[in-house]
């Protein structure tokens, strides 16, 4: 009889432990909406639903602990569109805690304690934006995301080092953001089989572009930035068929060969702040449809006069804060009309006579703060220019009439020069028939 009773006892107790075990929501407060005023739901319950009326689950947001959800604890709640669990101390998603969520757009799990996804976490699910963020993610085991559709799938500021191959299995993102993990390698075609359009890696430690890497045919849009990609090789775009905008900011680039970017589809490519010292004379032949251009803060010496910017009139050209001390003959042969072109803060001296010779039109033409100590009066012969700004240069006067001198341009900045004083009346009685900054 004794016996018999204190078998009854262990199995009770062990029974009642093991499913509280398997309680996600221990006296937690759930946040829910109605008719846009926010009310709160106090409870406990393996399963969200039970917590909220049926009646006003298509929000709800979650304060209190939550270190574990297990199976089914978000399952079977056909009307709920957002659902907010961050910074709840969530340390494990079982699998198949999320199901039967056929209107979940977003599902927001930021700033908690996660250090793993594993296996079929995410499965079957439809949703516009998944936020994993700022986690202590350092594993995405094989199929975490299985049969799984997302427009945003947010995994920044995570501890990743790798990304394995096998995680999505029949997924498709439209933007995948990886920013500011520890990725050194992603593995080949680990993300050849997702179709995906946009793809952040900004703040990682990659090392180059590898064509079996980056095999996405989708893709129009790669951030690059803050990395440590040290080379360029011809063909290391080939499986980039889409691409439409680059940015390789504050990596550690050197040169630019010719066949990196020849013949892509970008129109929008960053190279600000890396270590470019010597770009290929036809590095940007055939990029059709190229508009925006940047290499500012890096180490040209040199502007060459063969390079090709594309062919829109709409391009935007921007090599600040670089060495070149010289423009030469023809510098904007293959360039004649554009919106934009920057040379602010590199150490011009020099602008050959020809200069500016088949540059028929820019609308704005910075190139202050250089080392110009003169403007000779037939340097933009016909050139059209809408803005020149002229100021923080070493300029004491510029020869010749000024209303000639500077006949087609629209509006010209002069100030911050050490204008002589026998050039000064002249310069002032300029300005007050042009449209000119204060100077």
């Amino acid at each position: 009889m004794h016996s018999s009773l204190v078998n009854l006892l262990i199995c009770t107790f062990l029974f009642r432990a093991s499913n509280s075990e398997k309680i996600t929501f221990e006296n937690v407060t759930v946040q829910w909406r109605l008719d846009n005023r926010v009310f709160e739901s106090v409870g406990t319950s393996d399963n969200l639903k039970k917590i909220v009326p049926d009646e006003n689950q298509e929000w709800g947001k979650i304060i209190g602990n939550v270190p574990i959800l297990y199976e089914k604890s978000v399952f079977d709640i056909p009307n709920l569109i957002i659902l907010d669990v961050s910074n709840v101390g969530l340390e494990e998603i079982k699998p198949g805690a999320f199901g039967n969520l056929p209107l979940l757009e977003k599902l927001i799990l930021s700033g908690n304690k996660l250090t793993e996804i594993k296996t079929d976490t995410f499965v079957d699910l439809s949703v516009t934006y998944i936020d994993l963020s700022s986690n202590s993610i350092i594993l995405l085991q094989p199929r975490a995301f299985k049969n799984f559709n997302a427009n945003y799938l947010l995994l920044d500021n995570n501890k990743l080092t790798e990304f394995p191959s096998g995680v999505f299995d029949n997924v498709t993102i439209g933007n995948l953001s990886l920013s500011n993990n520890r990725l050194h390698t992603i593995a080949p075609k680990a993300l050849s089989t997702v179709r995906l359009r946009i793809l952040n890696l900004p703040g990682n430690k990659l090392e180059e572009i590898n064509p079996e890497v980056f095999d996405l045919q989708d893709l129009t849009t790669l951030n690059l930035d803050s990395n440590t990609v040290k080379l360029l090789r011809p063909g290391d775009l080939r499986n980039l068929p889409e691409l439409d905008e680059l940015s390789l900011v504050e990596n550690q680039l050197k040169e630019i060969p010719e066949g990196v970017f020849n013949n892509t589809k970008l129109s929008d490519l960053n190279l600000d702040a890396n270590k470019i010292a010597k770009i290929a004379s036809r590095a940007f032949d055939d990029m059709k449809d190229l508009v925006s251009l940047r290499i500012d803060f890096n180490n040209l010496t040199q502007w060459d006069n063969n390079w090709q910017f594309g062919e829109s009139s709409n391009r935007f050209i921007s090599i600040r804060f670089n060495q070149i001390t010289e423009i030469p003959d023809d510098a904007f042969k293959n360039i004649p009309n554009s919106d934009t072109i920057h040379l602010q803060g590199n150490k011009i001296r020099k602008i050959s006579p020809k200069a500016f010779h088949q540059l028929e039109y820019v609308i704005d033409f910075d190139l202050a703060n250089n080392e110009i100590d003169r403007w000779d009066p037939d340097f933009l012969g016909n050139t059209n220019l809408a803005t020149l700004n002229l100021r923080g240069n070493k300029l004491e006067c510029v020869e010749g009439d000024l209303q000639t001198v500077f006949r087609n341009v629209g509006i010209i900045k002069l100030m911050d020069n050490p204008w002589n004083e026998e050039c000064t009346k002249k310069i002032e009685e300029f300005l007050e028939n042009k449209n000119a900054f204060p100077w």
